[in-house]
């Protein structure tokens, strides 16, 4: 019954592949303050230079990732959500497009894809044990 942290986690490493993809070699444009994650057109750009996607690839994918991104932009803008009920919208929608996207790709580029979302989680959950604290009692004592 507890499997939404689960979801959580999924949609949190795919948004922040997504976020790596957006970020590599791409400086913040001037005056923005926060960079989107699903900026559609640069993860179509980055998802073309990581996996040689072909054209035909770009014209299918392109489209998902503009649709994911509106889905995406109304459900922040949707108020009336409680927390839980928007990260399980978030979950849904990113889980829908991953698979269509997935449905595009060749196999070689589908693993290709999946080693590059698992790095990125990698990196996360660096970054989090950066940041946090030792768990009491973990000196080895």
């Amino acid at each position: 019954m507890h499997r939404l942290p689960a979801y959580v986690a999924l949609a949190l490493a795919v948004t922040l592949s997504a976020h790596a993809f957006a970020q590599q070699d791409t400086p913040p444009a001037a005056g923005s303050q926060h960079m989107h994650a699903f900026d559609a057109p640069t993860q179509l750009q980055r998802l073309t230079k990581q996996l040689q996607l072909t054209p035909d690839q770009q014209a299918k994918i392109g489209p998902l990732l503009q649709q994911r991104d509106q889905q995406l932009q109304a459900v922040r803008g949707d108020t009336s959500l409680k927390p839980a009920d928007r990260r399980a919208k978030t979950i849904a929608i990113v889980q829908d497009s991953d698979s269509q996207i997935g449905g595009v790709l060749t196999q070689e580029q589908r693993d290709k894809w999946k080693a590059v979302r698992e790095k990125a989680m990698e990196r996360m959950q660096e970054r989090r044990g950066q940041n946090v604290p030792a768990a009491p009692g973990s000196s080895g004592g």
